[in-house]
């Protein structure tokens, strides 16, 4: 029976999202679940990317634009998950940026978009051969973390909003913990 209802919570929660051009649309299916063995919230965007969140995290709401999906935990710590394909950005629409310096490039993106609006934006960590950056946005009440990272054409995009509950160190080791 509850195998039942897993899987009718999990047909429940899939969902078909055109995404794309007018050239080549892409169905995706979104889904996911907590599992209480491997204590772990499992979240996937098919064909773009999966990750097995450490704990119980439940969904809060969806930004169509920027596809992330957002989860807060018993903590009331708050993430923002979010998959999609490395040619759909506006500064790659010919996906000519692919690895680390299509990461780059989002950093350069992202970072001017913040800090003409009035935040700071400091790199915490780069990788190169593991195709991420790791940085931290803040000012005026703002303090979110984001990890960028490219890998094999997908982008994944992890944060971790404005919490006191957790130190840096806790906050990068958590968002490293996703790749």
């Amino acid at each position: 029976m509850k195998r039942i209802k897993g899987i009718i919570l999990f047909a429940a929660v899939v969902s078909f999202i055109s995404c794309g051009s007018a050239k080549q649309a892409t169905s995706t299916i979104v889904g996911g679940d907590y599992d209480a063995k491997k204590n772990t919230t499992e979240y996937f965007v098919f064909p773009y990317g999966q990750v097995s969140i450490p704990g119980k995290w439940e969904k809060t709401s969806y930004n169509r634009v920027s596809r992330q999906q957002f989860f807060r935990n018993d903590e009331s710590v708050n993430i923002a998950v979010s998959f999609g394909p490395y040619d759909k950005y506006e500064f790659n629409m010919d996906g000519s940026l692919k690895g680390y310096e299509f990461v780059e490039a989002y950093y350069e993106w992202e970072s001017k978009y913040f800090v003409s609006n009035g935040l700071e934006c400091k790199i915490l960590e780069t990788d190169k051969a593991n195709k991420h950056i790791l940085f931290r946005v803040f000012g005026n009440k703002f303090d979110t973390y984001i990890l960028i990272c490219e890998k094999n054409g997908f982008v994944s995009n992890f944060s971790i909003n404005a919490t006191d509950k957790w130190t840096e160190q806790q906050k990068v080791d958590f968002l490293k913990s996703l790749l």
